[in-house]
């Protein structure tokens, strides 16, 4: 089978795709099945956030990575243990021919069977090197909840070259003992409620291709390998170093980083503040900086982006597809970030020179770590050479908080899980739900009443059939009514389970009791809401097909939100979209409305489907037969969605939202039918009222408001004219004047004022030649603001205004700093003006 994209856009309890069995999680819970009952992959994978995390790692040791490529044999139910471990010998040392005096296996410490098959299928390593191991090394977990169970894995002995003595062993922190693959014996599942045993126990194997292919290849490191020696020469010749020696960690670096970014953004990711695009920031940042110990002084990542595609874009063609997007993302990246390593750089210093002490705070070297991408080590470095040390407890402290804020970005909805083993706890076996499609009514056989909440009101229902559709692929779930001549329940929302459609529902009328299993009940979708959300999806096949016309070609969907109020669709582009294609895309999808075309859907097998041109959304599951829904001669998708029968029940579609989400990833949110209608009579009475005010005719009130804004702009100069006029001549009426030592100290309270007039007041200080030092307070909007200045005179005395405004608000409860003429800032709003100015005159003194 494919791999999965690297970002789990059906799974939210990752963060990235970690592992080859994260795909068929699912299928190992028993919620989906598959055609086959085993599987083989070659996974994409991602370990940088949350548990699986070798970023720190990655170019200081000769095996992590950020990216890497997971081999992996699966059985769902199929063969167990002792087939995997057979298997899993019998290729390691029959096809790879590696010696098998070098190998070990390790086994979860209680698991005897384990033990004794691997005894029996490689009775060679019963010389001792059958090993056991507690659960931090040999059990196994996909994250806080989900399939687990013991493990066993082979070992590799690179030979004493790589050391000797007791460090040295299975397991170990050294580069000597290589682990090259996992067999995990899937037996549980860890939900909310505790572990319990999986349907069918099943097998999740993992072997790192780059790992195998270096001791195959003889290679020292990973590193070493054919598919990173080309990345490596096209590094040196872009930065003009050598492969050798302190700078050899740097390489690795970069070129791991530069794997992993292309993919993830590749798949569907952005760059951004949270979830994986933090994630993704931290991996460019890392990368930038030690292209920067490489002598790279420029953007140069995204140059190297043609050297792996021409490695991989074979196995993966997706990368060759966005090589250009991907480019274009990971320079603006850069571009960002040069900026923001200069600030770095002014700020080290700062807090360098700042410290009384000669010890860094930890959330200082932190804030150089996450914001500005600074190492920990690289701070030291600099650090030492001003003869300072780190405060390593609190950066650590602080590492911990945001790993904590970063698993946080993967988040999961626990009250799915929650019914999930509820029902799990019934041991429910009924066939899947038959989905009428072509209908909002029916009348449906109940197979099961569960109560699923802490309200008695609430239960879950499951039917032999249902016209309710059960979100997916962006479009939510319907809602409606189930009912009987004496019984009402209002389903409230939807969920899968083992191909059944559970109805959430509300009991509003009659005893629950009454509805047995096998009793016949009526079905009814809301027919209005479900209606609205079939425009909006409907258009949304539209609105692709306008992207890719209007912006080209490698507009790719990287989600989707199908509601009743709207549409929103996230898609790949690396710059905003401008008013003009916005214009064009909604008058595209306007004129396609008009033609009035009829919506023809067709079920045909997977490979039949692609074959006709049938856009498949990249990572979307499908099962060998599929829904293709065509509109003329302008969208051809693989949908399993609802849709309207004819385009023309879509009405009007206006876009009311593009905006970015992250670098490379933009989104639009667009409204059909009521909300658009409801939008343009919206418009048309805003269009006549401002023609109103204007005294206008309607086509001309857009002149009559840039009129009203041009005349207002020559108001304001006026306005700032007089109130400069007022403190003209050093404003010697206005303040207060204190002579401290050769500096006069002026300061005035405004009270509620505006900025200008504080400004005014503040530069007829500053202009004065003779030293002066002048602060100004008042209520700007409710705000109690800070600002001063010091003459030229002033400041050749060695006056800092900024190092004292800093000082000195943070002394009521405020922030701010500046030049050494000029600072502003604010301070609690009770702050009393006279205490402010008391202790600022102690400070010049």
């Amino acid at each position: 089978m494919p791999s999965s994209p690297v970002i789990p856009f059906d799974d939210p309890t990752i963060l990235f795709t970690n592992a080859g069995m994260n795909q068929f999680k699912d299928v190992f819970t028993g919620k989906t099945k598959l055609d086959t009952k085993r599987a083989t992959t070659a996974q994409k994978c991602i370990r940088a956030g949350g548990k699986h995390n070798d970023l720190d790692n990655v170019g200081f040791t000769a095996r992590h990575h950020t990216f890497f490529e997971m081999l992996g044999n699966f059985s769902f139910g199929d063969y167990f243990k002792e087939e995997a471990i057979y298997y899993a010998w019998e290729w390691i040392t029959k096809e790879l021919k590696l010696p098998k005096d070098k190998l070990y296996a390790s086994v979860y410490e209680t698991d005897d069977e384990a033990f004794e098959l691997w005894g029996k299928i490689a009775p060679e390593l019963k010389d001792g090197r059958i090993l056991r191991f507690g659960k931090k090394d040999n059990y196994w977990t996909m994250g806080n909840l989900g399939p687990c169970g013991p493990c066993s894995e082979i070992h590799f002995d690179r030979g004493e070259k790589y050391g000797v003595g007791g460090e040295h062993v299975v397991n170990g922190e050294t580069d000597r003992f290589v682990e090259i693959w996992n067999l995990v014996f899937m037996q549980y599942d860890q939900t909310p409620d505790g572990v319990i045993d999986l349907p069918n126990p099943s097998v999740d194997t993992g072997a790192g291709l780059e790992r195998l292919a270096a001791l195959m290849q003889g290679g020292d490191t990973n590193y070493n390998i054919d598919l990173f020696q080309h990345l490596i020469e096209a590094i040196s010749e872009i930065t003009k170093s050598k492969y050798e020696g302190d700078l050899k960690p740097s390489f690795h670096v970069v070129a791991d980083h530069l794997r992993a970014l292309t993919f993830a953004i590749t798949d569907g990711a952005g760059i951004s503040n949270e979830g994986q695009g933090y994630v993704l920031r931290r991996i460019l940042r890392r990368a930038v900086r030690h292209g920067r110990l490489l002598g790279a002084d420029e953007p140069f990542i995204h140059k190297l982006i043609p050297t792996l595609v021409n490695e991989m874009g074979e196995a993966y063609p997706e990368i060759r597809e966005k090589e250009s997007h991907v480019a274009n993302v990971v320079r603006q990246e850069e571009e960002s970030f040069d900026r923001t390593l200069d600030k770095g750089l002014v700020l080290f210093e700062r807090i360098a020179s700042d410290q009384k002490s000669k010890v860094i705070p930890g959330d200082e070297v932190f804030k150089l770590y996450d914001t500005y991408g600074f190492p920990y080590d690289l701070t030291e470095i600099m650090a030492t050479e001003k003869g300072m040390t780190l405060d390593k407890e609190g950066f650590d402290k602080a590492m911990v908080d945001q790993q904590e804020k970063s698993r946080a970005g993967g988040k999961f909805d626990s009250a799915i899980q929650k019914i999930d083993s509820i029902l799990d706890k019934e041991n429910l076996d009924f066939p899947p739900t038959e989905f009428l499609r072509d209908g909002y009514t029916s009348e449906s056989k109940i197979l099961k009443v569960l109560q699923i909440g802490d309200d008695k009101n609430i239960e879950a229902v499951i039917l032999d059939k249902s016209p309710f559709y059960i979100e997916s692929g962006g479009q939510i779930s319907d809602i409606g009514t189930l009912y009987t001549s004496d019984v009402s329940l209002t389903v409230k929302n939807l969920h899968a389970y083992k191909g059944m459609i559970v109805h959430e529902c509300i009991v509003e009328k009659g005893d629950i009791s009454n509805l047995q299993d096998g009793t016949i009940i009526s079905t009814e979708v809301n027919a209005e809401r479900r209606m609205a959300i079939q425009r909006n999806h409907t258009v949304t096949h539209l609105t692709q097909a306008a992207l890719r016309s209007v912006l080209g070609p490698h507009i790719k969907q990287s989600g989707s939100y199908v509601g009743a109020d709207r549409m929103r669709f996230d898609f790949s582009h690396h710059q905003p979209m401008t008013d003009d294609e916005i214009r064009k895309v909604e008058t595209i999808v306007n004129n396609e409305i008009l033609k009035s075309v009829t919506v023809a859907t067709e079920v045909m097998n997977l490979e039949q489907a692609k074959a006709t041109g049938a856009m498949a959304l990249f990572g979307e599951k499908y099962s060998n037969d599929v829904r293709v829904v065509t509109i003329g001669d302008f969208s051809k998708e693989l949908c399993g969605g609802t849709h309207v029968e004819n385009i023309s029940q879509i009405g009007s579609f206006f876009i009311t939202l593009e905006t970015g989400i992250a670098s490379g990833v933009r989104r639009i949110e667009a409204i059909t039918g009521t909300e658009a209608l409801s939008y343009m009579m919206d418009a048309k009475s805003f269009r006549k009222q401002v023609a109103t005010i204007v005294n206008r005719p309607e086509a001309d009130s857009l002149a009559g408001v840039e009129q009203l804004k041009e005349q207002n702009i020559l108001l304001q100069k006026e306005l700032k004219k007089v109130k400069a006029d007022m403190f003209s001549g050093g404003g010697s009426s206005v303040g207060t004047d204190t002579v401290v030592g050769e500096i006069t100290f002026s300061t005035h309270y405004f009270d509620e004022t505006d900025r200008d007039i504080m400004t005014a007041w503040i530069d007829s200080k500053k202009e004065m030649a003779t030293p002066v030092f002048a602060i100004g307070l008042g209520l700007v909007g409710g705000k109690m603001t800070y600002i001063a200045a010091a003459s030229s005179a002033a400041v050749d005395k060695q006056i800092h205004i900024g190092k004292i405004t800093k000082e000195l608000l943070s002394k009521f409860g405020g922030r701010g700093g500046g030049k050494p003429n000029f600072a502003q800032g604010s301070v609690e709003n009770d702050t009393d003006p006279s205490k402010l100015f008391e202790m600022a005159q102690s400070f010049i003194k």
